[in-house]
């Protein structure tokens, strides 16, 4: 399991034409494509990047954008 930081799960899911944005004690997906898809990735409820792995954010978000796009 690698430790997730915002470069390292950003360089992984931007292929998707998302990324996870830091807030005010909060993070956040947001588009930087031009699917829309940030509003249907479910919320991971916790203010630490490290709650999950790279390996889970980076699943999380695919299977996300697999049900969003086959929905």
């Amino acid at each position: 399991m690698t430790a997730a930081t915002l470069t390292k799960i950003n360089a992984e899911i931007a292929k998707h034409g998302v990324e996870v944005v830091k807030g005010n004690g909060y993070f956040y997906f947001a588009d930087t494509g031009e699917a829309y898809l940030a509003d249907h990735i479910p919320s991971v409820y916790s203010a630490q990047l490290r709650a999950l792995s790279l390996e889970e954010w980076v699943a999380h978000v695919e299977d996300a954008v697999k049900v969003a796009l086959y929905a």
